[in-house]
């Protein structure tokens, strides 16, 4: 029999006392008491800030600047306070719930790939692969063409970023930006430029693939 079945049955005031309070209740020698509530505390989080780096908050936007390099985000100041302590940077969510922890874990991340970007670019290597018939690939006005994929007439384009360096050696490919998010989009904006449908992967191996990523400097 379930707990709220039981309680309604002894007679324990369950209408008087909402439908999930019974649930929070706990026998303790002859008596039944309600079950202590934990205490509820925001979360909160914080980041040491290297020597040089300075933040401005501004409404519901920050920027991290080091020399001449500067990062900016928007961020949900609802949800959000982002506050500095000597060289510390401090993030404290407005509520205790799970979103706002959350948030307090995403922005902490966000701003330590921000913190290794002003330090050194994000770099991506990419390689063209051409299997059945050879592509031709070049950037014009910051657009990145490819020409004779799979034999095909039609030219495929991608935008990259203004933040985004782009540098070709015959077949490599490679992207840097202070950016981690544009760098890794512009890097799989070029790789789904050649993603095939409806045939085999084992035998088309022609198109644009990732074969490097920044993954030791992220922490």
């Amino acid at each position: 029999m379930s707990t709220t079945r039981r309680t309604r049955v002894r007679g324990t005031g369950f209408r008087k006392m909402g439908k999930f309070r019974p649930v929070l209740r706990y026998r303790a020698k002859k008596f039944i008491k309600a079950m202590p509530i934990p205490e509820k505390i925001k979360p909160e989080s914080i980041i040491e800030l290297s020597e040089g780096v300075t933040i401005t908050v501004d409404n519901k936007a920050f920027t991290l600047a080091k020399g001449e390099v500067k990062l900016s985000r928007e961020f949900p100041a609802a949800m959000l306070m982002i506050s500095q302590e000597g060289n510390k940077l401090k993030l404290t969510g407005k509520s205790h719930n799970a979103k706002n922890r959350a948030i307090v874990g995403t922005f902490k991340a966000h701003i330590t790939n921000m913190l290794n970007g002003l330090e050194q670019p994000f770099s991506y290597k990419l390689r063209i692969t051409s299997v059945h018939f050879p592509m031709t690939a070049a950037i014009n006005n910051n657009i990145f063409e490819l020409k004779n994929f799979v034999g095909g007439k039609k030219i495929r384009k991608a935008v990259i970023p203004s933040d985004v360096e782009i540098k070709m050696d015959g077949a490599e490919i490679e992207l840097s930006s202070r950016n981690i998010e544009s760098a890794g989009m512009t890097a799989n904006r070029l790789e789904q430029l050649t993603r095939i449908t409806r045939r085999d992967r084992r035998v088309f191996q022609d198109g644009i693939f990732i074969v490097e990523k920044p993954r030791g400097k992220l922490e």
